[in-house]
């Protein structure tokens, strides 16, 4: 990984974040190429329960694969690619179907985004980072420091353990998307 901050053409910035290389000789663990997946599929999550609410999202979301036109994809759509290309070593892993495993990524990244406290943070850090768009942004160490302060910081955390205990290890038979 490698963060490039150099200068391009025309005195524009260089590119700020985390870029994965990867050697295709090398082949990574499952559960990393799922925890890439669930950052990918996250932007889809958020935007659909921004853009409905919590309560209809929760409501309809039973409905899906087979009915899924509440999902928010526009302005997502890179991510969404992403995620299915993450996803695909791990289909393979367990020799299950890339369809089915995708739909059960995507439920289980929108039941975790539903958990107590996960909304209350996404919608915390969102307000955080527009508060401060016109100071140049906000560092991770106020952003955490802000965050672990707020009344739904100890639900978040619950969310975030057992989102854990019930997603690893990874298994053929949690993978499988149950209709």
């Amino acid at each position: 990984m490698y963060i490039d901050l150099t200068a391009k053409p025309e005195h524009k910035p260089g590119i700020v974040g985390l870029k994965l290389i990867r050697d295709a000789k090398k082949t990574m663990h499952p559960k990393i190429y799922d925890h890439l997946a669930l950052i990918n599929i996250s932007s889809v999550c958020a935007a659909t329960i921004n853009a409905h609410g919590k309560d209809k999202v929760h409501q309809d979301k039973s409905m899906y694969p087979a009915q899924a036109e509440l999902m928010v994809i526009e302005g997502c759509m890179d991510d969404y690619e992403a995620f299915k290309k993450h996803l695909l070593p791990v289909s393979r892993q367990f020799l299950l179907r890339p369809i089915h495993t995708e739909w059960n990524t995507i439920l289980t990244a929108f039941d975790f985004f539903l958990m107590d406290g996960v909304w209350e943070a996404v919608s915390f850090v969102g307000e955080m980072l527009a508060k401060h768009k016109n100071d140049g942004g906000v560092s991770h160490a106020q952003l955490f420091d802000q965050l672990c302060k707020q009344d739904f910081y100890a639900m978040l955390c619950a969310s975030m353990e057992n989102f854990l205990n019930q997603r690893y290890p990874l298994s053929k038979e949690t993978l499988k998307l149950n209709f």
